[in-house]
């Protein structure tokens, strides 16, 4: 197990948005740079990343890692035939696997944190249910994947809000008074259409004025990464703007706006065909995309080039910043 091991969680507030080709196209960018990667598929019981990948029938899946008691990540890892990643399957059709209970899950955690890789991508289920809420806030940098309409981004909102409110209930843990009113899953019933942040400290403080200051940090440091899709005019780029600043207005998070792709017929060609885009052509412009987008998240300039079918990289290291600035 490495000490150094960088989790990314690419996630969404509704399906169909691309998450999966990001998420893989991403881990692909970074192998190529040299770095050891895991790309790991948890939208258990719909599991269809490895077709991605070209995988037609992966060996394992999420169904082995419960049948067995001794873990070793290793024996879950399948090879993708691209240098330096390795693939972790979900459970496939595996009946009642998308229902996974407390000690299935923390399985899933300690496996994932165990890795023995520089970076892990996880693609996680679409929607906002605590569990896929829990994966994604495992990860040291969150990744959210909206498409320039208006419910995507509506979707992509409470996404962000749920994220948030799960991350400050888990924070909130050891107190029970103050985790129950942070936990805005109790208030459904409750006429605040909006659970917006300054409510949620006039509750808290109303309780422990000491709770105040471990809220705000929850708060402050709670910054996923935006990402659009099939962006095909440029007016589409106003769409991450709108929800970067209704983020900030009713939520008071900084979501960072870290790239976006567009619109493609190589994209669509690269499910059909089982052959990533990067892969195929890493100098289209999905390609680029990527490229940059991977580049806002680690701090590193990554340019790729094929040239007789073999794929060539150069790769600049930004000193002034850190992981995840």
């Amino acid at each position: 197990m490495t000490s150094n091991l960088k989790i990314v969680a690419v996630g969404s507030g509704k399906g169909g948005v691309g998450k999966s080709l990001l998420c893989t196209n991403m881990a692909i960018a970074m192998a190529l740079s040299g770095m050891k990667v895991v790309l790991v598929d948890t939208d258990y019981g719909a599991s269809n990343l490895h077709a991605l990948l070209g995988i037609s029938n992966p060996k394992f899946g999420l169904k082995d890692i419960f049948q067995q008691k001794n873990l070793d990540p290793e024996d879950f890892l399948l090879n993708t035939g691209i240098d330096n990643l390795k693939f972790m399957s979900g459970s496939g059709d595996l009946p009642g696997s998308a229902n996974l209970n407390e000690e299935q899950l923390s399985r899933v955690h300690n496996l994932v944190r165990a890795l023995d890789a520089d970076m892990a991508f996880l693609d996680l289920a679409p929607g906002n249910a605590f569990a896929n809420m829990d994966l994604f806030n495992l990860a040291d940098d969150q990744v959210v994947v909206c498409t320039p309409e208006m419910t995507s981004a509506m979707n992509t909102l409470s996404f962000i809000k749920t994220g948030l409110f799960r991350k400050i209930s888990e924070e909130f843990s050891d107190d029970r008074e103050i985790h129950d009113v942070t936990d805005y899953s109790r208030h459904l019933g409750s006429e605040e259409e909006i659970f917006e942040i300054n409510r949620l400290r006039m509750k808290v403080l109303d309780k422990d004025k000491d709770a105040l200051a471990r809220l705000n940090s929850v708060i402050r440091n709670y910054r996923p990464h935006l990402v659009l899709n099939r962006v095909r005019k440029k007016k589409d780029l106003a769409m991450g703007d709108n929800i970067i600043q209704l983020s900030k207005k009713y939520l008071e998070v900084e979501t960072r706006f870290s790239g976006y792709l567009v619109e493609s017929d190589r994209v669509h060609d690269s499910v059909d065909e089982m052959i990533p885009f990067l892969i195929k052509d890493p100098q289209s412009p999905p390609s680029q995309n990527v490229q940059k987008i991977v580049g806002a998240l680690t701090q590193m300039d990554i340019h790729l080039v094929k040239k007789d079918d073999a794929i060539y990289v150069s790769k600049q290291v930004k000193l002034t910043a850190g992981w995840g600035s």
